[in-house]
C-alpha cells in the first residue's frame, strides 16, 4: 500500500475512514441537529433553499473521494478524468444556490459552515486538476486536506439546522470490513 505521510506512517485507507474532528460538546459522528421547533418561516424558507446546494457539495465530495481512491489504487493520473469535470460542475451549481439564498439570522452558523465547505471543495478540485497527473503523496494530501476540512464542516453543518444529512466516512459500508480497518 502506499503511504502517505512518513512522519503520521498512515496509509491512504487509514486517512479516508478516521472520522472529522468533531466540535466541542459534539459526541460521536452524528451531532445533535436544531430543535425544529425553533425553525421560522425565514430560516425553513433557507432550508428548504439550502438542500439542493448541499446535496450538491455531498455529491461532489463523493465524487473526489472515489477518484481518490481510484488515483491510489491504479496509478493512474485522474486530472482529466470526466468525473472530475461533474465533481467541478456540482461545486459550480453549489455556488450560485449558496450565493443566492437569503440568510436569516437563525441561520447564519450553518451557512458558514456550507461557505467553508464550497471553499475546501473548491481547492480540492483545484489541487486535483494540479496535482493529480503524478502519483505521489505530496499530490494526493493537495487533495485529501481540502477533501476532509470540506467533510467536516459539512459534518458541523448537519447540526446546526434540521433537514441536513450527512454520513460520516467511518460509517460508510467500506469503513465496516476489516480489511479497511486501521491496524491495530
Amino acid at each position: 500500500m502506499l503511504h502517505l505521510s512518513p512522519r503520521e506512517g498512515k496509509r491512504l485507507s487509514d486517512r479516508l475512514i478516521d472520522p472529522p474532528v468533531l466540535p466541542l460538546g459534539q459526541t460521536d459522528t452524528a451531532p445533535a441537529a436544531a430543535p425544529a421547533a425553533n425553525v421560522d418561516d425565514a430560516t425553513a424558507a433557507y432550508v428548504a433553499e439550502m438542500r439542493d446546494p448541499f446535496e450538491l457539495l455531498r455529491q461532489a465530495e463523493a465524487q473526489i473521494a472515489g477518484l481518490m481512491v481510484l488515483a491510489t489504487a491504479s496509478g493512474q493520473a485522474i486530472a482529466g478524468h470526466p468525473m472530475l469535470e461533474l465533481a467541478s460542475v456540482a461545486v459550480k451549481e453549489a455556488e450560485e444556490g449558496v450565493r443566492a439564498v437569503r440568510v436569516p439570522a437563525p441561520a447564519r452558523h450553518h451557512h458558514s459552515h456550507v461557505v467553508q465547505a464550497l471553499r475546501h471543495i473548491q481547492s480540492a478540485v483545484s489541487a486535483a486538476r494540479r496535482c493529480l497527473v503524478r502519483r505521489d503523496e505530496t499530490a494526493i494530501d493537495a487533495v485529501l486536506g481540502p477533501l476532509r476540512a470540506a467533510h467536516q464542516n459539512l459534518l458541523w453543518a448537519t447540526g446546526a439546522l434540521p433537514g441536513f444529512e450527512l454520513v460520516a466516512l467511518s460509517q460508510a459500508c467500506c469503513a465496516q470490513h476489516p480489511s479497511a480497518r486501521p491496524e491495530q
